[in-house]
């Protein structure tokens, strides 16, 4: 996708339609993972199933899993990463439910930071990426989805960027995690949005030192709705400061939400953290605004910033 190109327009409303399509076309599959697990799972384990993922914040496209994280007893709010003993037993007994319907094929189960299943749904054809640690990444994506909700020109703008960062070649970089918190962040600093502190004003932390709950304002609380029909311009002031952002001295800082030097970054948070010493030595600061001792940059290399940035450039051409 190009922001000069004459089917600009068409182009980004069809992916558009079939995010929007992607995002509301789940209710059988999440109908059927439900009533396999009650039916094979003690009562007393399986609570319920929560969605989420690109799929469901509007943004998928016709390939994108689904990922579903399965909550069980009071596991949504106990901060677990990692294969511990009771992860571990979870993930057994999804992928022993899985195996024994004839609608659904195991592919792995997958181990990690955040162990999952992987299945695919067969009558639809569809991959699913199950999770049961806590729920902490889907109250992510409930806070991003309140930010589209918002600003909803930011969903568009996160539409576009994903086709783009795949014709340049960057999407193993600048993955979609990252585009979002870039398009939030730009936004922000635009004053289009508020800072994530703003929101979460008065709230304590409900996962392990995370805070995960939000207040629900209005926008006009806090600024102006900008049109989708403005897109193309947005677009081009995103560019545009992106191409001149320093990378090696400031941070983007969704949770802030202004500019910010790296080298002051850990003052400026909340002193529940223990900050990553890294944040200082990475080439790019891209900060979760949830998880605030985690860089989702951490991969991005000079290289790769010199490239996206050329790029940025040539769409203001």
């Amino acid at each position: 996708m190009s922001l000069n190109s004459v089917t600009f327009w068409s182009d980004l409303l069809q992916k558009e339609r079939i995010a929007t399509i992607q995002e509301y076309n789940n209710k059988d599959l999440d109908y059927e993972l439900r009533r396999l697990l009650n039916s094979k799972l003690p009562a007393v384990n399986y609570t319920r199933t929560h969605l989420f993922g690109s799929r469901m914040m509007g943004i998928g496209e016709e390939n994108s899993d689904l990922d579903i994280y399965v909550e069980f007893d009071d596991s949504f709010n106990k901060y677990e990463m990692g294969e511990t003993r009771e992860v571990l037993q979870r993930q057994r007994l999804i992928a022993n439910a899985i195996k024994s319907d004839v609608n659904w094929t195991h592919i792995a189960n997958v181990g990690g930071g955040c162990p999952i299943v992987t299945v695919v749904y067969k009558p639809e054809g569809r991959q699913c990426d199950i999770s049961f640690s806590c729920g902490l990444t889907y109250s992510q994506n409930m806070l991003v989805k309140h930010l589209f909700d918002m600003q909803p020109i930011a969903r568009y703008m996160v539409i576009f960027l994903r086709g783009w960062i795949k014709d340049i070649q960057l999407h193993s970089e600048f993955r979609n995690h990252i585009l979002i918190l870039m398009v939030i962040f730009f936004l922000q600093h635009e004053h289009y949005l508020p800072g994530i502190d703003k929101l979460q004003a008065n709230q304590s932390a409900s996962i392990g030192v995370c805070v995960t709950k939000f207040s629900t304002e209005k926008l006009s609380d806090f600024t102006e709705i900008i049109g989708k029909n403005e897109v193309q311009g947005m677009l081009k002031r995103f560019f545009n400061f992106y191409s001149l952002f320093n990378f090696a001295k400031h941070a983007v800082c969704p949770y802030l939400g202004r500019e910010i030097e790296r080298a002051s970054l850990n003052r400026h948070m909340p002193t529940r953290y223990t900050h990553d010493r890294y944040f200082r030595r990475d080439t790019a600061v891209i900060q979760d605004f949830i998880q605030l001792n985690h860089n989702k940059g951490w991969l991005i290399k000079n290289t790769h910033i010199e490239k996206f940035q050329n790029k940025c450039r040539m769409e203001l051409d």
